[in-house]
């Protein structure tokens, strides 16, 4: 519909007072993760003491027998550095006066905050699932989950010599089964520690979903999807109580997640008793936190929900050469595997 000049010159446009993201994607897995950080409080770097090896001294005795006092090492220590990934916040001196009074739709500063912390919160997304651990790059589920294909080490330590820090991997696993899926799930289970997360794409999601019809259509008439939020497994949607949940399918118990941030083909096994997120309270800076509720930015998305550990901010500044204030987001830390063993991934899945 075209109005004419004379409407229109003497009525504004109504402008939504909300911003709405139309690019970020979700990933359950990274909310889990950061919402349930671990401090790396000081040290240059973070430090694991494994045990790579059984000593062979001891063992069965006889009546008087000499006894075996050959000292064996059998430790070492993995090392790993801290990373930081980081978005400006520029806000114009001028742009910030027009921003101000009955003019004003959204503040400024508040937009381009939230942004930019959900901008950040995609690159945080990217290192959790592809990070290589090289230089800048921070370490990730996809080096920590490799048998020395891809990554010949792991927290500086050679694979080749201390082999009990290879994950399970698998190439070019082809189609999915259930049969591949036990054997990945038995490769990473330990004793009574299992993975307490599977996650791939919604793809695969949906083709997991598929191999259990109809057991699982009958479940969803009854119940329908099992939730999970960042913190664990909730009995009902009833039980997420204002958190936000996904829909999880189970196997051996393990929910499975459709994750948006998971590369194309792939699955991965996950135990985060020993794999998570170490975050780093840099002194002199704030500790932030997103807003838990932002209506304009999809459910699920990193960046709705409370992420303190590690989430820097430094206050805004006025460059000497510039009429504009400059500020940081910083995220800084790592993504580390205590015991890689206990990881698994599957490339290459139809």
């Amino acid at each position: 519909m075209t109005f004419s000049e004379a409407v229109t010159s003497v009525t504004r446009s109504y402008i939504v007072p909300r911003c709405y993201d139309t690019i970020s994607k979700g990933s359950p897995v990274l909310m889990k993760l950061l919402q349930n950080a671990k401090p790396w409080k000081t040290g240059v770097s973070y430090d694991v003491i494994i045990k790579y090896q059984d000593s062979t001294n001891g063992g069965n005795t006889g009546v008087a027998d000499k006894l075996d006092t050959d000292r064996q090492n059998v430790r070492t220590t993995m090392s790993f550095k801290p990373k930081m990934a980081y978005k400006p916040i520029v806000i114009a001196n001028i742009e910030q006066t027009l921003n101000e009074g009955d003019e004003r739709v959204i503040d400024l500063l508040e937009a381009e905050f939230d942004s930019q912390a959900q901008s950040l919160m995609q690159v945080m997304a990217t290192n959790l699932w592809t990070g290589t651990g090289a230089g800048n790059s921070w370490d990730s589920i996809y080096n920590a989950a490799d048998d020395a294909t891809n990554f010949a080490t792991y927290g500086t330590l050679a694979r080749a010599t201390y082999t009990t820090l290879n994950g399970y991997y698998l190439a070019s696993a082809g189609a999915l089964t259930l049969a591949k899926m036990a054997t990945a799930y038995d490769a990473v289970s330990i004793g009574i520690d299992s993975p307490d997360i599977i996650a791939t794409t919604k793809a695969l999601w949906s083709t997991y979903e598929s191999l259990l019809t109809p057991t699982v259509r009958a479940g969803y008439t009854q119940n329908g999807y099992p939730r999970m939020n960042g913190f664990g497994m909730v009995s009902a949607k009833q039980g997420l109580a204002g958190e936000q949940g996904f829909d999880v399918l189970f196997f051996r118990g393990t929910p499975v997640v459709k994750d948006e941030q998971v590369p194309s083909g792939k699955m991965f096994f996950i135990n985060t008793n020993y794999f998570g997120f170490k975050g780093i309270n840099i002194s002199g800076l704030k500790q932030v936190n997103f807003k838990k509720q932002n209506p304009g930015v999809p459910e699920g998305v990193p960046g709705r929900v409370p992420s303190t550990r590690g989430f820097n901010f430094r206050d805004m500044m006025s460059p000497v050469d510039q009429l504009a204030e400059v500020g940081h987001l910083i995220y800084a830390g790592n993504f580390i595997s205590e015991n890689p063993r206990l990881q698994g991934q599957m490339v290459g899945l139809t």
